[in-house]
């Protein structure tokens, strides 16, 4: 059984230390400039390919849609002498061509980290926080020529609790997601999986892409929720929704105000920690007291 894995973060890495099966190559994004230095820093994945000696592709995004390849020709022609039995993807973060799914013996699988259909799309796990849903889940899913629109192959629910992050739920989703695929996998390559089709894309809510600005949010709401039982509890959502990235941010006159740590508790919150862009991380009493009065800070 030969498998071409597709997948970039460390989520992606939980699927692939499970997976029992010869992985012939493994897809993943090109390495990109991190931090403030810009080193160009290799996913998660690629390290943990060249740790076990797996050969590592990437290929060009296309450059004004990168969940898109620059030239699908050229990774339908790459994939193509591998031969492979089977593709399976999970936080990949390109649409793999259906040309060289076509050619897997057993076509493809994605492990996709919500209770589909609800929540098809790039970020389900921010927005399943943000909605304030009660539960989500994993979903394994066959591989088709629009994402997330294939078959349910298995599907298992947890829920979501207060404390939960995008992080820390993430992980949660993708080990579980791990456990699915691997039990999952066996009925169907002997093509006995207990399968049924998605709903009409348009019923469900749709997980889009997140950008910087989500992370936003005006001070005065912030202000707002140190007393308002509702707008804590969304603040609250928000800031958890958005850990690691964007993050939860807010501007006082012209300046960038990170929202480092908050508490949530007895239906308010508190800041704990913020930084000004560019400047260290501060407690939020040092820029109380730094304001001195001249800012309406609480």
């Amino acid at each position: 059984m030969k498998v071409i894995f597709f997948g970039s973060t460390s989520d992606s890495v939980l699927i692939l230390e499970k997976l029992r099966v010869h992985i012939c190559a493994v897809v993943t994004q090109p390495a990109r400039p991190v931090g403030r230095k810009q080193v160009l820093t290799p996913t998660a994945v690629e390290i943990w390919a060249k740790a076990h000696a797996i050969p590592t592709l990437s290929f060009p995004s296309h450059p004004d849609k990168p969940w898109l390849y620059k030239s699908e020709m050229q990774v339908i022609d790459t994939l193509q002498p591998l031969k492979a039995d089977i593709l399976v993807s999970a936080c990949y973060g390109q649409k793999i061509p259906w040309e060289a799914i076509k050619e897997a013996r057993f076509g493809g699988l994605n492990v996709h980290p919500s209770l589909l259909p609800r929540w098809r799309g790039a970020d389900p796990v921010p927005w399943a926080i943000l909605s304030g849903d009660h539960q989500t889940g994993v979903t394994v899913v066959t591989l088709s020529e629009k994402f997330d629109d294939g078959r349910i192959i298995a599907q298992k629910k947890i829920p979501i609790i207060d404390t939960d992050t995008s992080d820390t739920l993430r992980t949660k989703l993708f080990t579980l997601g791990a456990e699915l695929l691997v039990k999952s996998l066996p009925a169907y390559l002997t093509h006995k999986p207990v399968t049924r089709h998605l709903s009409p894309i348009t019923k469900s809510p749709y997980a889009r892409r997140l950008t910087r600005d989500d992370g936003f949010e005006p001070w005065e709401a912030i202000q707002k929720a140190f007393e308002d039982p509702e707008e804590a509890k969304r603040i609250d959502r928000k800031f958890r929704s958005f850990i690691p990235w964007p993050g939860l941010w807010t501007t006082i006159g012209e300046k960038r105000l990170k929202i480092l740590h908050i508490t949530h508790h007895a239906s308010r919150i508190t800041l704990s920690t913020v930084q000004w862009e560019g400047k260290k991380p501060i407690p939020y009493s040092t820029l109380l007291t730094a304001a001195s009065g001249r800012l309406h800070l609480d």
